[in-house]
């Protein structure tokens, strides 16, 4: 089945069509840097598509901060001491497959996160009279049918976007910010916005840790930082609009690459 196609604009729709839709998605733009067009096929095959404790988690926190009022329709609480493993258990998770499934442990998680997002004072201002979940579908200068999944669109200039997170400590998050390439999603994000007519020049992340005491955090994104992250989606899209014109997908190359080791270490090999 063809995916379906929406003209540019904004959109209150379920994550499952936004995900489904036509468009160049941040993610895969990332498959494209970390890994190969051909693993972007694959993905958008359905293949290799695995959501993870961590996801599932982040997504119910996304619904219970943004939508209060539905959240709690949005997934079950599995029983306590019921195993997957036993026939009642098996039963049970044949019985619920239509929503997420949550522990006790994993609902009380996010009970506490969503308490401390609201008790913070500069994250309640972020988040004041957003629309939640909107996903927004732009053409850009090339053609190029480019989406977003903004967690929260505001009234003022700012784009916040939450994050869980091990720890908000600056220099973790850091670290943090460039293994999942947020500043390539806060380019991404901010441009697609500046492409619809919205005007939107910063981005915020409302970090919220995983454990006691769900410490929150609100960081800014620094201008050059994004401005990086520009170059590098824009770099990551036009692999993307070569491979398209080509219809060619490859995977790694057909002969061989020379295997050094991490930049880190091979600056140590140098100083031997």
């Amino acid at each position: 089945m063809e995916p379906a196609t929406y003209s540019p604009g904004i959109y209150s729709i379920a994550a499952e069509r936004y995900h489904a839709a036509s468009g160049v998605s941040k993610s895969m733009l990332d498959i494209l840097a970390e890994k190969t067009p051909a693993h972007l096929i694959a993905y958008l095959n359905g293949e290799g598509r695995e959501e993870t404790d961590a996801m599932r988690v982040g997504t119910i926190l996304h619904r219970a901060l943004l939508e209060p009022d539905t959240y709690k329709d949005a997934f079950y609480t599995r029983p306590d001491k019921l195993s997957y493993a036993t026939k009642e258990g098996k039963a049970w998770r044949d019985c619920h497959r239509d929503k997420p499934c949550l522990t006790t442990g994993e609902a009380a998680q996010i009970s506490r996160m969503v308490d401390a997002v609201h008790t913070h004072p500069f994250a309640k201002r972020l988040l004041a009279g957003a629309q939640p979940e909107q996903s927004l579908f732009v053409e850009d200068s090339h053609g190029t049918l480019r989406k977003s999944r903004l967690d929260a669109l505001t009234k003022g200039n700012v784009l916040p976007d939450i994050k869980t997170t091990e720890s908000a400590n600056l220099e973790n998050f850091e670290r943090t910010v460039s293994r999942y390439r947020y500043h390539v999603q806060a380019a991404y994000y901010l441009d697609n916005c500046q492409l619809a007519g919205i005007d939107k020049q910063s981005f915020f992340f409302i970090c919220v840790e995983k454990g006691p005491p769900y410490a929150v955090r609100c960081l800014q994104l620094l201008p050059e930082v994004v401005q990086f992250g520009r170059t590098l989606y824009q770099r990551d899209l036009q692999v993307y609009r070569n491979c398209l014109e080509r219809d060619e997908w490859p995977a790694y190359e057909n002969n061989y690459a020379d295997c050094g080791l991490p930049a880190w270490e091979m600056r140590q090999l140098e100083q031997v």
